[in-house]
């Protein structure tokens, strides 16, 4: 596995994500299948992985609750990333006391406010969460701060000036990379010198998988290599990017990832032209099936 250092921090080049942890329908109430999801926590372990992903309301609150309880007595603890976000709940003290408990600890390593947008900037920062957060931070019960970014580049880098922020937080795939905002605002991470967090690699547009005609490409290029590891690598591949976060339901899933990341390899020149080649089509495809 590889790892990367955050501070005096070091964590793995892939984070494991809880936002697709197994469930198990009981009685028709949907819950988190939690025998499972420790399993593939023990996976994560045993793979090298020092970094997990979660969030507030991640399967119905219950995956902060789960990787709390299964680390409580580890030594040492991974860490943990989690984050704030106005839309879910709008009580942000008690959200985070709660998280507090929820993981079992006395401070959190890498904490991120959530929906950070060109107009959603002023009235996070006029609620007063930032001005907490920062609190929490100085009182020791938040080691690392950023914020997830869906603004300009420009408004990104300004965010950036006004506070010491530790890190952001980046939706980063191939797809949105050649079309659309994804690398505008990973310029922007990187002229304002904060380590990414990259999540959504695998994002392929509206559409919920690869086309035929998009799989093509790559297999022409490549016919060995997962479409899965296309995204994966690419994102590895960029200069700055700490860790990548990636939601599995399986031990499977798991090891197929963390294999990318147990080697330094990256994309080469021609490999990304296939992906840029690859991005159009899918794009291309989109817009064909979005008349039909």
């Amino acid at each position: 596995m590889q790892y990367s250092t955050i501070g005096d921090t070091k964590i793995s080049r892939l984070s494991l994500g809880t936002k697709r942890l197994p469930t198990t329908d009981v009685t028709r109430v949907v819950h988190l299948d939690v025998p499972e999801a420790e399993t593939i926590f023990e996976a994560a372990v045993a793979e090298g992985i020092t970094c997990f992903d979660t969030a507030y309301n991640n399967r119905k609150g219950e995956a902060e609750s789960a990787l709390g309880t299964y680390f409580a007595q580890a030594d040492p603890k991974p860490a943990f990333v989690t984050s704030y976000f106005e839309m879910v709940d709008p009580r942000y003290e008690y959200v985070f006391q709660k998280q507090l408990k929820k993981l079992q600890v006395d401070r959190i390593d890498f904490y991120y406010l959530e929906g950070v947008g060109d107009i959603t900037q002023y009235g996070l920062v006029d609620s007063g969460i930032v001005d907490f957060l920062f609190k929490m931070k100085e009182e020791g019960k938040i080691k690392h701060l950023g914020f997830d970014s869906d603004m300009s580049g420009a408004n990104q880098v300004e965010f950036a000036k006004k506070y010491p922020w530790d890190f952001v937080r980046l939706s980063i795939n191939y797809f949105d990379w050649f079309n659309k905002k994804a690398k505008e605002r990973y310029d922007a991470a990187m002229e304002s010198e904060l380590p990414i967090f990259a999540h959504s690699a695998l994002r392929v547009g509206l559409n919920s998988s690869l086309k035929q005609e998009t799989l093509d490409v790559l297999r022409a290029a490549n016919p060995t290599r997962p479409s899965v590891e296309w995204g994966m690598r690419f994102v590895k591949s960029l200069e700055g990017v700490a860790t990548v976060s990636s939601n599995v339901y399986s031990v499977n899933q798991l090891k197929e990832n963390a294999a990318i990341f147990n080697d330094d390899v990256v994309l080469t020149a021609d490999e990304l032209e296939v992906l840029k080649e690859a991005a159009a089509v899918q794009k291309q495809i989109k817009r064909v099936s979005s008349r039909s």
